[in-house]
Order: structure tokens, then sequence, then C-alpha cells
């Protein structure tokens, strides 16, 4: 809410609390004189009902009504609004809510109250108290009870959507709790009147207790629902993130399902880098934030920092709690914040923060649920790294990382499949060193290696991200070009082959002084491309080293050459 509205809505709050005390002082009620300690009493009970609120699609729902509705058919509607106005600022001061939310409760609660009043007036409802064997009038209550819903919803669905820019629907989950609820109130506030007005001060005992007790059973019951809907999500996410075994991935689907199970504005994920410092591995930022950057965090620098220092999780519900600890790493917006460890065989390796512009965004069942599924996120991420370390090793050639034979025939028969429904041509190169051995022994095989992986440095330096460069054996090395014409892929190899001719290759000399020393060398290259020079992966391999081997080898080396079929 802008501060200019806040502004006008604590000036139509002030002013209607003046309206309020005007017509109390003014207009005649009911004679209160004997009375003022059961107001009292009841006042106390409504403020202790109204600590123990049951929270349902953010709004806090509690037990007020009914004693209010005795309150009203007692005393009438100036003793009801002054009572409910105090019971609303008791509540929102303990809640800690912000002070703006006591103005839009405030005018609420006038609003139901005294649009309830009219329609109870308008059924021919009368205010006071009943003599013996006296019982209210039914339809003037019901239309009371049924407008003050209906009033309250319109309300509440008018401040999320034009206020607080929430969407909802006006007749949402919420409002099927407070039907129910009220089904409840309703006799037990009419039944509060009717004794209340028999048995005096006594009957705010009587039915006083079962109200509180009605109200702490429902509000653990809300929160145990609440507690097991958390529970069955963190074991969905749990099930998600281990069935993974791409590290970004699991990272992805675990800030998408936080991210939209709790309020978070900013959340960063930072692993423990060779015990030393915090990094980020992975952050979302809101739209309607700026993006704020975090270097390595040392231990106990930070929230974070303290978080990996002590083991224990820390959740702060507003600014002043936190800033002290921040070291300027956090928002100018953030309030909440909700820091968790992540621990692997009893060992913290990371932590994860959430950060959110509201205040009290996160409760101690989040902090649980947190917990729990950062446990989730470290084993699943090392079971991941465990994984795509198993899988490079199997895909890589030890020697000059380079992709390996065994892989480069998978991608090459899956490209072939592929081309049964593209279409498109694609290209492959096989290369040789030429005089190879000759380096070998002349300058040991220790230096032949070392040529191996200066040359594959070379090629993936050339390829980049536009081919799959492999070794194919020895000092052979292949490269897969998808969606490259045969004309275009002899550009590359002349390139290729230029390009290692003309830059020299430093080895140290096992065979003679130690010294490293400068050489050249030049390549054969033949080219094949698919499907014309070869209908499935074995003909065109043969055909791109026969290439290589009659056009290139046989007629001078350091040539480029093409298959003629």
């Amino acid at each position: 809410m802008s501060q200019n509205a806040k502004r006008i809505l604590a000036i139509i709050c002030l002013a209607s609390w003046g309206i309020v005390l005007w017509a109390f002082s003014t207009f005649s009620i009911p004679s209160l004189d004997g009375y003022w300690f059961d107001i009292f009493g009841m006042l106390l009970l409504m403020v202790v009902v109204a600590l123990f609120p049951i929270q349902i699609m953010g709004t806090n729902i509690s037990f007020i009504q009914g004693i209010s509705l005795a309150v009203f058919l007692h005393f009438g509607l100036l003793v009801e609004l002054v009572l409910v106005q105090i019971t609303i600022a008791i509540s929102i001061m303990k809640l800690r809510y912000p002070l703006y939310r006591l103005g839009t409760s405030s005018i609420m609660f006038m609003v139901v109250s005294a649009n309830a009043a009219i329609v109870y007036y308008l059924l021919g409802g009368e205010i006071g108290g009943l003599g013996m064997n006296e019982y209210p009038a039914l339809i003037p209550v019901i239309g009371y009870s049924i407008t003050a819903i209906l009033t309250n919803h319109i309300i509440l669905y008018f401040l999320r959507n034009e206020i607080y820019k929430e969407k909802s629907s006006l007749f949402a989950k919420d409002f099927l709790w407070e039907l129910l609820m009220e089904l409840i109130i309703l006799p037990v506030g009419i039944t509060f009147f009717i004794l209340y007005s028999q048995l005096g001060t006594a009957a705010i005992l009587f039915v006083g207790l079962p109200f509180v007790v009605i109200s702490l059973i429902l509000r653990l019951y809300h929160s145990s629902q609440k507690i097991n809907h958390l529970l069955k999500f963190t074991s969905k996410i749990g099930q998600e993130l281990t069935e993974s075994l791409n590290v970004d991935e699991i990272l992805d689907i675990y800030l998408a399902r936080m991210t939209k199970m709790l309020k978070v504005d900013y959340a960063y994920i930072l692993d423990i880098n060779d015990g030393e410092n915090l990094n980020v591995i992975r952050r979302y930022e809101s739209k309607k934030v700026p993006t704020i950057q975090i270097s390595g965090l040392v231990k106990g620098e930070g929230i974070s920092g303290k978080v990996w220092e002590s083991g224990n999780s820390l959740r702060f519900e507003r600014r002043h709690q936190w800033r002290k600890f921040s070291r300027g790493f956090m928002p100018l917006s953030a309030q909440s914040v909700l820091s968790v460890p992540m621990y692997r065989n009893q060992e913290v390796v990371g932590v994860i923060t959430f950060i959110s512009t509201q205040k009290r965004a996160y409760e101690k069942s989040h902090e649980m649920i947190l917990e729990i599924i950062s446990n989730y996120l470290a084993v699943a991420i090392e079971k991941a790294k465990n994984y795509e370390a198993t899988k490079h090793k199997s895909e890589r050639c030890h020697l000059t990382n380079l992709y390996n034979y065994r892989y480069f025939e998978d991608v090459l028969s899956e490209m072939y499949v592929n081309h049964k429904q593209s279409r498109k041509p694609f290209s492959l190169i096989l290369l040789d060193i030429d005089h190879f051995k000759k380096v070998n022994d002349t300058f040991g095989h220790q230096a032949g290696n070392v040529v191996l992986c200066q040359v594959a440095d070379r090629l993936v330096q050339i390829i980049g991200d536009n081919g799959t460069v492999a070794r194919y054996g020895g000092e052979e090395f292949v490269i897969l070009l998808e969606d490259l014409a045969h004309s275009d892929t002899l550009e590359l190899a002349e390139a290729i082959r230029e390009d290692i001719s003309l830059n020299t290759f430093t080895i140290k000399n096992d065979l003679g002084d130690y010294r490293n020393k400068a050489i050249n060398i030049t390549v054969s290259i033949g080219v094949a491309t698919a499907p014309e020079q070869g209908e499935d992966p074995l003909t065109l391999i043969r055909n791109a080293d026969r290439a290589m081997y009659t056009g290139a080898k046989q007629k001078g080396r350091n040539k480029v050459a093409s298959y003629i079929g």
C-alpha cells in the first residue's frame, strides 16, 4: 500500500472513530448501570478469542462474531462497535501487524456491524434483554448474520484486488470456512444471549469457556492441516529432486517449487567452496525487486555465513532483527529472512536463504519444512554430481578430455535417426597428425601426448559449440557437424588444416636436454557428408577415412580431401 493510501486510510479511520464516540455519547442506548463489569468480561472474552485466529487464504478468522452478536442483541450497536474496535486494536498490536492494517480492519468491522444492524432493524429486530421463557426473533438474527458475512467478504474482495493488488475470487475457500463457522457460531451466540438474559454474569463463564476451547481446537486443527499439507508438498518435492540426475535441473525444480509455496522475493542457494567461502550457485529474484550482487562469504559473515558457522537456521520477521548481521549484502526492501543450512553426512555443505519484502512472511513450520527439503536438495545434488562425474569419465578420453569413440558413435547414430525427420545434411571430418611417430621417436612419448592434448585444445577452440569433437584413436580425431553442407565443411576443414600448420606446439624434449622446444606439425583431413557420401554411420566413417588416406596422405600430406564415390 502506498504512503498516500495509508494517510487517507488513517484519516478515514480517525473520522470513523470520532463518529462512533460522538454517537455513543449522544444517542440513547440501553442503560449500562450495573453492567460495566459484565461488559468488561465480554470484552475480555472477545480479546482472548481474537488472539487465537485461524488463518485461511491470508485472512485471520476468529469467533468474536458470536460474542459480538450477544452484545449487540443486549446492548445495541454502539456498545458492540466500541467492544469490537477495542478488540481489533489489541489483536493488531499483539499480532504485530502494520499500523495501517488497524485502519482497514477498523473501518471494515464498522461497516460490517452497521450493515448487519440495519438489516436486523429492518426485519423487525429489537434490542434488550429477554424475560423468562422468551426467545429472540430468529429471522432478524439470521438476516444480521448473513449480512455480516456478505459485507465482510465483499470488503475483503475489494481490499485484496484493488488495494493489495492480490487476485482472488469473491467466494473462495475462505468464504466456505467462514460460512461453516458461522453455522457453529450463530446458535452459540444466540444461546449466550439467552443465558445472559436469564443468568447474568455467570453466563459469560458458561459460554465463554466453550468459545475459547472451540477456538483453540479449530486453530490446532487448521495448523495441523497446514503442516500436513506442507509435509505432503515436501515429500513430493523430495521425490522430484531425487529423480533428476542433472544439477541444474535439480536447482531449477527446487526454486520453482519453493518460490511457489512460500512468499519469496529473493532466494539464494550457496555452496561451500573448498571449506573457505560461500558462493551463490543459483539465485531467484522476482521482477519487482532490483538484483543484488553477493560475492564469496566467509564463515560468520552475513546471515548465510552465520548459519554456516553455527549450523542452525535463522529466521527473522522484520528488518531491525537482522540488520546487525547483514554486512551490506541484503536488499534495502528486505523484511523477512529465512536461512537454513544444507546438511550431508552431518556436515554443512551449503546454505539456502529466502528473503521476502513482507514482514512476518515465514513461520516456524516453514523453517521446519525448509530444513527437511534442504537436506533432500543436498543429497540430490551430491548424487547428480557423482552421476555426472561418472558419466563424464565414461564419455571422455582420459588424456585429451575430448569425447571418446563410443560417445562419438552414439552421437553419429542419433544424427542418422534425426535425419529421417529433419532431412538436413551433416558432415564428418576425420583428421590425422602427419608423421606423429617421428615426434614420439625424437622427443619421447610424453611429448607426443602433449601434442595430442594441444591439438585437441585447438580443435575445441575452432569448433566451439558448432559441432562435436572426439578422439577417434591414436593420433586421429573426428569432428561431427550437424546441418552443414559439404562445401561449407570443406572450407572449415581447410581452416583447421591451415591453423594447425601455421602455429607452433611447445613440448619438452624428454629424449634430449629436457628443455622446452617449439615444433611444427601438419595434419591430413578427409571429409564426407551424409547421406550422399554415407547412408549409414559405418559407411560415412569409411568414406571419410578413404578420403583422408587416398586424397591427402598418399598425395603428400598436409591436405584436405573429399570423398568421391
